[in-house]
């Protein structure tokens, strides 16, 4: 049986933390001994922070003993590779726009090989100089929740649009809102529905949401800083007509890959992470109008650019999938069946083909 340390967070709201879980679980079930070790602290302190963590975490974290010997992955931050410290480092991390910062570059070069989802970042890493070998890991998801269902009951009449996301500017909420209020009237038969997650204090999402949208809108809904299981999201998610989200940047986009498995298509911007998945015979990739400089006050993207989404083609899109639901559901058909290649058992059998 082969050994490992995965040092992460698992109890976290972060992607981090829920894809670490789901990584663990297909790597014990094909055969890997794996040590859960908290990143930041001690495990302890975690379970203080952010509740206990999962069963099979808690499980692995009290009957595993922690060794140097074996190899190590490191799957956060890339800031946070030198605490690596198996007889084999590994760095697994993801960023969203074309430049990795110094810091992480300098750190991901002390380590043995460096793991990131897609390709598109891959090459990303190498360009910012990172020498040890790169290797392309992708996430996934499990096709036991993310799959579809039944044709929904109500609301048939509409067309419902599905965006999952945390508050910020690059996740492009602003492009979203923008071209929806200018694809549809008050009247249309549509809904934007959003669930969105804030954890920026002082920060009120709505009033600025209103502001763009104003007073004679077309209708919106809003799930607000309420978690869901996975088995809700993916209700959520079939519940939808199309998922649209208008990203300025993405390491990954495991939202997108969540609703395609659940046989809903997506409009998702076409660049960063989601190419790796998204193409036009599952969903409907967003044309940029090309990169600009990303925000100066986020430290990790000095120097760095990220897309900037169409406008026009993001109204085009949502209009035309309003008026072609029939296609968009056989596109939806097509890319439930396409997830079937992105689970988490893939991934796992991935990182084994990488281990020393």
């Amino acid at each position: 049986m082969t050994d490992l340390v995965w040092h992460s967070s698992f109890s976290s709201l972060t992607g981090y933390s829920g894809s670490a879980c789901a990584l663990i679980a297909a790597l014990e079930a094909q055969g890997v001994a794996v040590r859960p070790l908290y990143l930041f602290d001690s495990d302890d302190r975690e379970a203080a922070l952010f509740g206990p963590p999962p069963p099979q975490i808690a499980r692995l974290q009290q009957q595993r003993p922690l060794r140097r010997d074996v190899p190590q992955v490191v799957y956060g931050r890339g800031d946070l590779f030198a605490k690596n410290s198996g007889s084999y480092r590994i760095g697994f991390t993801m960023l969203e726009v074309d430049r990795l910062p110094p810091a992480w570059v300098a750190q991901a070069n002390l380590m043995d090989a460096i793991w990131t989802p897609t390709e598109w970042g891959r090459q990303v890493f190498m360009a910012s100089g990172v020498t040890p070998p790169v290797a392309a890991i992708p996430l996934g998801i499990d096709p036991q929740i993310f799959t579809p269902g039944p044709p929904r009951t109500r609301l048939q009449e509409r067309t419902i649009f599905l965006s999952v996301f945390e508050w910020g500017v690059r996740k492009g909420w602003d492009i979203l809102l923008h071209a929806y209020r200018a694809a549809f009237r008050p009247t249309d038969p549509v809904l934007l529905l959003i669930k969105l997650d804030c954890r920026q204090p002082a920060t009120n999402p709505l009033r600025a949401m209103h502001e763009v949208l104003g007073d004679n809108a077309p209708p919106v809904g809003l799930i607000y800083n309420r978690p869901l299981t996975p088995t809700q999201l993916a209700d959520l998610y079939r519940s939808a007509d199309c998922f649209v989200l208008p990203s300025r940047g993405e390491g990954w986009c495991m939202p997108a890959l969540e609703a395609l498995a659940c046989g809903i298509p997506a409009i998702v911007t076409d660049w960063s992470g989601p190419t790796a998945f998204l193409n036009t015979e599952v969903g409907y990739p967003l044309a940029i109008r090309g990169l600009v400089p990303a925000p100066p006050s986020e430290p990790l993207y000095a120097g760095a650019n990220w897309a900037e989404p169409d406008h026009d083609h993001l109204v085009d899109l949502l209009r035309h999938v309003h008026t072609q639901r029939s296609e968009a559901a056989r596109k939806g058909q097509r890319a439930a069946q396409m997830a079937q290649d992105w689970t988490w058992a893939r991934a796992a059998s991935q990182i084994m083909a990488q281990l020393p």
